[in-house]
């Protein structure tokens, strides 16, 4: 059985001019490093397996405009949850809840993510989830590979893609490094 297959792709999630004023919001924000999470270094920026930004969307802010953002990608992911388990003829049941926080990444000139999966005794994820937001960038590109093997899986860089898939060991991936440009994307992750 080949792992890829349960690496959903979904395109044109949304309508063009919501992409076009989600990547202005994009440029608006501020940003803040992006951190590791599930080892000892927790909370510290560790560039040599991160180099990102991430702004983390919340309901709870005063600012009207964020809290659009937050509730509009809820209903995508929520949609894109439901679409990939119908997809893959899995088993109605209420273990899989939405989410962890919803987050705006931005990967600039050298930004990457080196191998690893998203889940963790420290944050039990069940499904991943990335929006890809635009693709007027080089490099950068979403890669998976199967466990024991040597190919990776390349990712087509698609503006208004999501891709959905298992949190677990089986799917590491990673964020080659940007050459060019800026990568913009939103993740989410099912518990």
């Amino acid at each position: 059985m080949s792992l890829e297959k349960y690496i959903g792709i979904y395109d044109h999630v949304m309508p063009y001019p919501v992409l076009s004023n989600l990547l202005k919001y994009c440029n608006y924000i501020n940003y803040e490093r992006a951190r590791v999470i599930g080892n000892e270094n927790e909370g510290i920026e560790r560039r040599e397996i991160r180099n990102a930004q991430i702004k983390t969307l919340s309901n709870f802010n005063t600012e009207l405009t964020e809290m659009h953002w937050n509730n509009y990608l809820f209903n995508l992911f929520q949609n894109g949850l439901h679409r990939y388990w119908d997809d893959n003829n899995l088993p109605k049941y209420n273990n899989v809840k939405y989410s962890e926080n919803i987050s705006i990444l931005k990967y600039e000139n050298t930004g990457f993510y080196k191998w690893h999966t998203d889940h963790d005794w420290k944050a039990p994820r069940n499904v991943s989830m990335i929006l890809l937001l635009n693709n007027d960038y080089e490099g950068g590109n979403l890669c998976f590979k199967e466990p024991r093997e040597d190919n990776e899986i390349v990712i087509d860089k698609k503006p208004n893609r999501l891709i959905v898939w298992p949190s677990n060991f089986l799917y590491p991936h990673t964020v080659k490094p940007v050459t060019k440009g800026t990568r913009y994307s939103v993740v989410c992750w099912a518990l």
